[in-house]
């Protein structure tokens, strides 16, 4: 079933951060591109990343807002339809995406209803046409991950669109007080600002890339980035009552 034969239902039903938590000297820094923390300073090179075109993997998007400035990543997850994160929402001023080379408009923002409760940063996008290109497909259950498995992701970190390589992350799991959160580790290096938003995927046995979350943040300790964060896309759907518009102030 897709959501773009019902949108006549779904906008009528519908009407239409990271979040930094500080303990001890352990936090969690969002990553948006519009308020970047200066004390982390990271470098996202060839070493890492492959530096990629839009239009490869297309359905890995970017954000851009009133003043055509980048603010962040998204993913299409339906022609109509793309998941970013909640806080590239709250503070993107957000007025198009781009997939591959087309730009699209963006008509409804939606933000899940827990986001300033208990940080469950997740947004939803709906467009005012739909994409020429193919969504990216989710996961059915990220827990069939395994531990330390090699996961890619597909984001736009300062700017620049780029997949990292099959070194640099591993899959790490869900953990028991965050059951909406996967950590992944940055072995090699990680994400920053920018990446928030974007595709934290996997390759199936013929290459294609499948989504298991949407990237949010890292977490730091004494200055140091010692996990990263993607709120997982296997638990919820476009339909579910989770939803609220977002009407910026």
């Amino acid at each position: 079933r897709h959501i773009y034969h019902d949108m006549p239902f779904f906008r009528s039903a519908l009407l239409v951060l990271l979040i930094v938590i500080t303990v001890s000297c352990a936090s969690r820094e969002e990553l948006d591109d519009t308020d970047r923390t200066q004390f982390f300073s990271q470098t996202q090179t060839e070493v890492h990343f492959d530096f990629i075109e839009h239009d490869v993997f297309p359905a890995a998007g970017s954000l851009y807002n009133t003043n055509g400035n980048f603010v962040g990543s998204c993913v299409l997850v339906t022609p109509l339809i793309a998941y970013t994160a909640a806080h590239c929402i709250q503070l993107g001023d957000l007025k198009y995406a781009q997939f591959g080379h087309e730009k699209l408009l963006i008509e409804i923002q939606l933000i899940h209803k827990d986001y300033f409760t208990t940080g469950d940063d997740i947004g939803l996008l709906i467009f005012t046409s739909a994409s020429e290109h193919t969504p990216m497909p989710i996961v059915e259950n990220v827990e069939i991950i395994p531990p330390m498995f090699p996961i890619n992701t597909i984001a736009h970190g300062s700017g620049d669109k780029k997949m990292s390589k099959e070194t640099v992350f591993r899959y790490y799991g869900i953990l028991k007080a965050r059951p909406n959160e996967i950590i992944f580790l940055p072995l090699k290096t990680t994400v920053w600002f920018g990446d928030s938003g974007g595709a934290l995927v996997y390759r199936d046995e013929e290459g294609n890339c499948i989504l298991l979350g949407i990237i949010t943040q890292f977490s730091t300790m004494d200055g140091k980035i010692y996990e990263c964060g993607a709120r997982r896309a296997d638990n919820f759907n476009i339909y579910d009552d989770i939803w609220q518009p977002w009407i910026a102030k």
